[in-house]
């Protein structure tokens, strides 16, 4: 408990529940262990692409780095000034950015642990040699400027996996060097540690932002991802959008015999 402006008394998550965030990641980590992962067969014309598991833990994610990249901006960050000062007002950003860092350490967390328990998710979503090729070749062709579709496309496009990479690396970097910062609520740490600790998470955060705009982009925004982008709300896809722009993908169903074939 501190003392603001006017008297008033501040209460600070940071100060009294320093230990949250990291039950968090212990908890969100323990969760996934028991997460498996099954494919579903089509049924009524659709296809389940992101189970129940996979939305929650991006819905976590995407919920928690709106709440900390607000009140990051508005606590102040690298050069940009502070836009609440050490008031009520700076308090609620404080707190706020708790909730976010809370809320974000449990879906990354439940999201990379089950990620790297199943070696076949990670396979699904890493890069394979010649991602770069094939997602240019798939926009040029999406732009009218190429014919030919490219290589047939997986459950995921090549730019998707392409974007692992970066997005899990800043993840990991903002997530450890966010629980350093949490911890010097509860523990004297060196200020050379700290300053790097915050010049590191704040670049981390500017760099994650600038990617986030391009992955809502790509993923929500523009027309040809809408059917892909509705798959994170209800799960499923149809099957005819399958057959027409994951064709690699809906023959490895039709291998497992998970989808008919055309024959059949």
């Amino acid at each position: 408990m501190q003392q603001g402006s006017a008297g008033h008394h501040l209460y600070f998550f940071f100060d009294h529940l320093w230990f949250v965030p990291f039950l968090a990641v212990f908890f969100a980590f323990i969760a996934s262990s028991f997460i498996y992962r099954k494919e579903l067969p089509c049924k009524n014309g659709m296809i389940q692409r992101h189970d129940i598991y996979a939305r929650i833990g991006h819905w976590l994610n995407a919920f928690g780095i709106l709440l900390l990249l607000y009140s990051g901006y508005q606590l102040g960050f690298l050069f940009a000034e502070r836009k609440v000062y050490f008031t009520s007002g700076a308090q609620q950003m404080f707190n706020l950015h708790f909730i976010g860092a809370v809320t974000f350490l449990l879906g990354a967390s439940l999201w990379l642990g089950n990620m790297f328990l199943d070696p076949k998710r990670l396979e699904e979503h890493a890069p394979y040699k010649g991602s770069l090729k094939d997602a240019i070749w798939h926009y040029l062709h999406l732009a009218g400027l190429v014919k030919s579709e490219g290589a047939p496309t997986g459950k995921y496009e090549a730019s998707e996996r392409l974007a692992f990479v970066p997005l899990t690396l800043l993840a990991i970097i903002i997530a450890l060097t966010g629980l350093v910062k949490v911890l010097a609520h509860a523990v004297n740490l060196p200020g050379w540690l700290m300053h790097a600790v915050h010049l590191i998470h704040d670049l981390s955060s500017v760099v994650l932002a600038f990617l986030l705009v391009f992955h809502i982009l790509l993923a929500a925004v523009v027309p040809w991802a809408w059917p892909m982008f509705i798959s994170m709300i209800t799960g499923n896809v149809p099957v005819e959008e399958v057959k027409k722009n994951h064709k690699k993908w809906y023959k490895e169903l039709q291998d497992k015999g998970l989808c008919p074939r055309e024959d059949a």
